[in-house]
């Protein structure tokens, strides 16, 4: 399958899943913009979120009951009351995009702007003749027990703390969100389809 259909698939793709209520709404607007790049498409990429799940061990990712999940701030009450459970996990997870391009010279432009707009955590993934594959997330990321085996591990004067901490680390890596977008809309209006040649 050629560039040109492997996008218009992808974007066929999101436009379901926001349509579905599948895509956190905060990134929508940054996903289209790097989606109108001549040279990059997004697919599954995620704004950042607070999780609290079950598992006996974290990271357990088939084997994990959500108990919640928050896109934005979290009131620590509501953390609490939706603690049930044995094994019980706070996690922060930053935001991550998964972005296709062209080739080589358009992943290394790629890597450039997320790079140049905070995201330290960002690579080339894969390259072959069909195009690059460029992953970038933020580095806050926190996971947490709060209770293990029944016992809780903090009172919740202590998980308020954590909450509040959770909270300003989710608001610290959303904030590189709209500083991507405004560099990735100036890329927009440049054109720059000689990367795919």
């Amino acid at each position: 399958m050629n560039w040109e259909r492997r996008k218009r698939e992808a974007l066929r793709r999101l436009r379901d899943h926001i349509g579905e209520g599948r895509v956190d709404p905060d990134i929508v607007s940054l996903l289209e913009a790097i989606n109108e790049l001549p040279f990059a498409y997004t697919t599954s990429s995620c704004s950042g979120r607070i999780q609290l799940y079950e598992a006996e061990l974290p990271g357990e990712k088939f084997s994990l009951r959500s108990l919640g999940k928050w896109h934005s701030w979290v009131d620590g009450n509501e953390l609490i009351g939706a603690m049930r459970g044995e094994n019980i996990w706070l996690a922060v997870l930053p935001p991550i995009l998964h972005i296709y391009t062209c080739g080589l010279r358009a992943s290394l432009h790629m890597l450039k702007l997320l790079r140049e707009t905070g995201f330290k955590r960002a690579c080339i993934m894969h390259l072959s003749r069909e195009g690059g594959f460029v992953e970038a997330s933020g580095s806050e990321r926190l996971e947490l027990p709060l209770r293990l085996r029944g016992k809780d591990m903090l009172d919740a004067e202590g998980i308020m703390l954590i909450v509040e901490v959770a909270n300003s680390m989710l608001g610290r890596a959303k904030a590189r969100l709209p500083r991507l977008e405004v560099r990735v809309r100036y890329e927009a209006s440049r054109g720059l389809d000689n990367l795919c040649r």
